[in-house]
């Protein structure tokens, strides 16, 4: 149907801020109605705490959590409703980093809105209830793997620490306890490192401190719906397309304690073909990752009024040639 094989990739949590969304709400009908929906689920104002804040409402885990998924499902929804066809059909694969996995299936026609919601609820609560005193996330850029690597064996004796998402060829987030990541931070430094530094996380996500969090995770998605990915869907955890869904619930599950493979993904891009890429949510921080992977993919973010439009009649006319 469409000209360029297209990917539409789901931002997760980090591209937050207040105020976003909010022109899109204004202007369009089918984002009120996504917001007001995740609203009713979640029982919380979504929108008012995604427009008003104040930040440290909308930085807390669930709302980051829905604002985020409520943000990129209605962009969704304005391409279906412009193109009239489900998002699956006009995307040759779609894929989220980390939370916005779950945006990804809801618009790949395999986990329901409401399923997406208690399950986004859910996960935020058992990973705050897990938390580890004192765990975080740091951010190191400007070095290769294998001194990322060399660099994590710092923490021996101060605790534990991981890669949680390997980005980028140079840029890692690693996980850990507070102690090991400022000694593992210490290290990269010293071997050069552009950037060595924490976030403004509080949760050590995506690594084996989050096991309690992955076994509540892995209970409550036995009772959930989840249908075959009806476009390419890729995993975080194996970078792979998967098909099956009890391969997509142990996905699920594993990323919990497990690093996001977003380089890997980005690098089946050619072996795909794929060649366009649209960012639907929030900030640009994937569009950004992938036009300087040199992958062969140009990527464009929707997260202004501006390039939700432009991003609407390219669509379109893709679909007319």
């Amino acid at each position: 149907m469409m000209n360029e094989k297209i990917i539409f990739v789901f931002p997760g949590q980090g591209a937050q801020y207040v105020g976003m969304c909010k022109e899109l709400f204004n202007e369009f009908a089918a984002v009120r109605h996504t917001f007001e929906e995740v609203s009713d689920i979640s029982h919380r104002n979504i929108a008012n705490i995604c427009f008003e804040g104040p930040r440290e409402d909308l930085n807390k885990p669930e709302n980051t959590s829905l604002g985020t998924f409520a943000h990129s499902v209605s962009i969704a929804r304005l391409i279906e409703e412009k193109l009239d066809t489900p998002l699956y059909e006009i995307a040759y694969a779609i894929v989220g980093h980390s939370m916005g996995q779950y945006s990804a299936l809801h618009c790949v026609g395999s986990v329901s809105m409401e399923d997406a919601v208690h399950l986004l609820s859910a996960r935020s609560s058992y990973m705050s209830m897990t938390n580890q005193e004192g765990g975080g996330m740091a951010c190191i850029v400007g070095l290769s793997k294998e001194d990322v690597e060399l660099s994590l064996m710092a923490a021996t004796g101060h605790g534990y620490a991981a890669i949680a998402n390997h980005n980028a060829r140079d840029q890692f987030i690693i996980s850990g306890q507070s102690d090991a990541l400022d000694a593992v931070l210490a290290r990269a430094r010293d071997k050069g490192a552009k950037i060595a530094r924490r976030l403004n996380v509080a949760i050590p996500a995506h690594c084996a401190l989050m096991q309690n969090a992955e076994i509540l995770l892995r209970k409550r998605l036995e009772n959930i719906n989840v249908q075959p990915p009806k476009t390419n869907w890729f995993s975080n955890q194996t970078a792979n397309v998967m098909v099956k869904p009890l391969d997509v619930k142990e996905s699920l599950a594993d990323q919990m304690t497990h690093g996001v493979r977003w380089l890997e993904i980005m690098e089946k891009f050619p072996v795909y073909n794929i060649t366009r890429a649209y960012e639907l949510g929030p900030g640009k921080a994937l569009t950004g990752l992938i036009n300087r992977a040199n992958v062969g993919c140009f990527a464009s973010a929707t997260d202004n009024i501006k390039n939700v439009k432009d991003m609407l009649n390219e669509l379109e006319q893709q679909k007319l040639r």
